[in-house]
C-alpha cells in the first residue's frame, strides 16, 4: 500500500536558543513532516522532539546533520560520514541521504573533494530509489543564483552518475532561492530523487523558517508502506516528555489538585492509589 510522506529539508543555522528551539519544534508539528532533514546541527540535546525519533551526526565539524522520522516510521542502516557532513537512512528500499556541503567560494575545493570522494560512502552499491537532500552550497546551473555563482562541476557528475532528478518545480516567470544575503540569493537547499520516486511526487514546495536564514523545502510522495511486525513486549514511557516544560507544568498543576483530595481517602495508599483519577 502505498502513503504520501512528507519529507523536509531545513539549515537550522545552529541554533541553540530555547525559544529558537521551541519554534522549529513547532514548525515541525505545524507541516506534519515525516522525514526531517536538518544540517548546521551543533548539539544532539536539542533534537529530543516528542513523537520522533532522531539519528544525529555532529562529527569533527562541530556543525553536523540528523535525519528525525515520526516515531512509527522505521529507520534502519544508518551510516554517518566522520566529519558530521553526512548521515544516511533506508525507510523500507528507499535510501535517504542527508548532506551539509562546505561552504563559500574559499572551499572549493574542499567542497568538490566533498561531492567526488567523502559522500560516496553513503551512496547505495546497487541501485535503489534515492531521496538526496540537504544544503550543497552551490548550485548546478546559474538560473539557480543571482549574483556571483558557486558552481560545482562534481556536484554535477555525481547527479548525473546516479541519474538523479531536482524534485523543484521551476517556472519560467518566478525562480525561488532559499538563502538571501546582501550580496545575492540563491537556491542552495534542493532535494534530489530517483525516476521512480519522482514519478511518485506529490508536490514540492519552500516553505519560510523564521528561526533561521534558510528556507525549507518540503518533498511530498508516495511510498510504499512496510508492513510493522510487531512482538511480545511491555509499554516504556517516551522519558524526553520530562524536559518539557508544559508536561512539568501540567504535572505541577495536577499535584496541587490531587492534594485537595487526600481528606477524602482513609489513607494516603488509597489516595495515591487513586490519584491518576482524582481530577
Amino acid at each position: 500500500m502505498n502513503n504520501t510522506y512528507r519529507v523536509m529539508t531545513l539549515n537550522i543555522n545552529g541554533i541553540a536558543s530555547p525559544t529558537r528551539l521551541l519554534m522549529l519544534r513547532d514548525f515541525i508539528y505545524k507541516h506534519d513532516a515525516d522525514f526531517v532533514l536538518l544540517q548546521e546541527v551543533t548539539n544532539v540535546n536539542i533534537l529530543n522532539i516528542r513523537g520522533y525519533h532522531t539519528f544525529e551526526n555532529i562529527g569533527t565539524s562541530g556543525r553536523g546533520t540528523a535525519i528525525l522520522s515520526k516515531v512509527d516510521l522505521h529507520l534502519h542502516r544508518i551510516k554517518r560520514l566522520p566529519t558530521g557532513r553526512g548521515i544516511a537512512a533506508y525507510f523500507d528500499n528507499t535510501c535517504i541521504i542527508n548532506l551539509y556541503a562546505p561552504s563559500g567560494t574559499a572551499n572549493r575545493a574542499d567542497r568538490e573533494y566533498f561531492y567526488n570522494t567523502e559522500i560516496l560512502d553513503l551512496i547505495p552499491h546497487t541501485p535503489t530509489d534515492m531521496i538526496m537532500a540537504g544544503d550543497f552550497n552551490c548550485v548546478t546551473s546559474s538560473i539557480d543564483s543571482t549574483g556571483h555563482c558557486n558552481r560545482s562541476r562534481a556536484l554535477e557528475r555525481l547527479i548525473h552518475g546516479l541519474d538523479l532528478e531536482d524534485a523543484w518545480d521551476a517556472t519560467p516567470n518566478r525562480q525561488i532561492y532559499t538563502h538571501y544575503t546582501s550580496t545575492g540569493a540563491a537556491r542552495l537547499d534542493r532535494i534530489y530523487v530517483t525516476e521512480e520516486v519522482r514519478r511518485q511526487k506529490q508536490g514540492v514546495e519552500t516553505i519560510v523558517a523564521a528561526f533561521t536564514d534558510h528556507l525549507a523545502v518540503l518533498l511530498r510522495v508516495a511510498m510504499s508502506t512496510p508492513i510493522t511486525h510487531r512482538g511480545k513486549g511491555r509499554w516504556t514511557m517516551n522519558i524526553s516528555y520530562l524536559k518539557e516544560v508544559p508536561f512539568q507544568d501540567k504535572i505541577k498543576e495536577s499535584w496541587e489538585k490531587w492534594k485537595t483530595h487526600i481528606s477524602r481517602f482513609p489513607d494516603i495508599v488509597q489516595w495515591w492509589d487513586s490519584t491518576p483519577n482524582a481530577c
